[in-house]
């Protein structure tokens, strides 16, 4: 009898209480990922918490889900993100570009569209949820739509990172063929300073342009912006929330500068935090406000406050011509997806000791003792080889 009725009373308490604690669990879940639970869309219906995440209740929010569960199952790493450039040719110079002189090489092929959607559904079956699409400029691909229409939408959501150039002319067409999200690069609110950041006059312009497009056609859209100690000290990020707010995108994702490709010899920028946590705090009232869009931070999402650094453990770079990076700042390359596959190089990858587990202490790449260890790509190494000298790239 009192079996009975222990049984009921738990059937009537769920009943009472499953839908406000699984309104706790996702308030959690994201605060903790995010610095906020702040709604930013509904695209398509399904609530949005940041372009970097599937959306609610989509289906590759529960592919992320039952991904995670079997990476518990199997006790490894499997990523739930990658970024894929697209191509190695932009019509911006940016100041601070981790890209060229790093990891373009010129007269390399690049992958084709078939190669490329191939590259795709490999790290689709491998668990991947998230999509970003980089460069170069992604929009100077002649059959980039085709590439993002390669994609199986049930079990990733797509992610444009673009200077916003081509944007206005093309954003029809890629929403056509399934993208949903699309970050441009604004670095400065006033267009001369934002423009001579990037090397390209009229670049604000036309990127505020094709952000309006993207808006009237549905898309989840967001500022990408890259801040320097110098430009936080100066109020940018606050000009730039404020310019945010006022187009009415639903995201600010702040890329901290970081000593790599065009700005390899700013040492500055290395073991240089304080000024980050400060610039983080900042944006705490713009989260709470709900008439400002989400402000989200590199630097927090690598901290040890939220998923760490996860190049390796959970994510990757593949470079235009097919080579698998730890990420886009970490250039050391472990291996090519036209020469092997990819679910190889990642094993390969993913149990080098250095990569076993996130870092917490941040970027990898701003971390003085990560960049004094050599690169190790051979494989010969794994988490099991806890004697060996642990090796980082530079």
């Amino acid at each position: 009898m009192q079996s009975f009725l222990s049984r009921l009373r738990l059937r009537w308490l769920l009943a009472r209480n499953s839908l406000r604690s699984g309104v706790d669990f996702v308030d959690i879940v994201y605060r903790i990922y995010l610095n906020h639970n702040k709604i930013i869309h509904f695209r398509d219906g399904n609530p949005v918490y940041s372009l970097m995440t599937p959306a609610l209740f989509t289906k590759p929010a529960a592919n992320f889900v039952a991904r995670t569960l079997y990476r518990t199952i199997q006790n490894r790493n499997m990523p739930n993100l990658m970024s894929i450039a697209v191509n190695d040719v932009c019509n911006a110079a940016c100041e601070h570009c981790s890209f060229f002189s790093a990891v373009e090489e010129k007269g390399r092929a690049t992958l084709t569209l078939q190669q490329a959607s191939k590259a795709i559904a490999d790290a689709q079956d491998l668990g991947v949820s998230v999509i970003n699409f980089v460069g170069g400029e992604p929009l100077l691909r002649k059959d980039f739509a085709q590439i993002v229409g390669s994609v199986d939408k049930d079990r990733s959501t797509t992610l444009l990172f673009t200077n916003g150039w081509a944007l206005e002319e093309q954003a029809k067409e890629l929403r056509r063929a399934g993208l949903d999200s699309v970050f441009v690069s604004i670095d400065a609110a006033d267009p001369q300073q934002h423009d001579e950041f990037r090397g390209t006059p009229g670049l604000h312009q036309r990127a505020l342009r094709g952000i309006q497009r993207a808006l009237s056609l549905g898309y989840s859209t967001g500022f990408s912006a890259t801040m320097t100690p110098e430009a936080w000290q100066a109020g940018e990020l606050q000009r730039i929330i404020e310019l945010a707010k006022g187009v009415g995108v639903h995201e600010v994702f702040v890329f901290d500068a970081m000593p790599t490709g065009r700005y390899k010899a700013r040492t500055d920028l290395v073991d240089n935090h304080d000024w980050l946590e400060e610039m983080i705090q900042s944006a705490v009232p713009y989260n709470r406000d709900d008439r400002y869009p989400g402000v989200t931070f590199l630097a927090y999402m690598s901290s040890h406050r939220s998923v760490g650094c996860s190049c390796g453990t959970s994510y990757f770079y593949l470079s235009p011509y097919g080579d698998m990076m730890s990420c886009d700042f970490n250039h050391a390359k472990f291996g090519n997806v036209l020469e092997e596959p990819l679910w190889q190089i990642w094993d390969r990858l993913s149990t080098l000791p250095e990569f076993c587990q996130a870092k917490w202490g941040g970027c990898k790449i701003k971390d003085a003792e990560s960049r004094k260890l050599q690169t190790v790509s051979d494989g010969d190494r794994s988490c099991h080889d806890r004697d060996d000298q642990p090796a980082m790239t530079n």
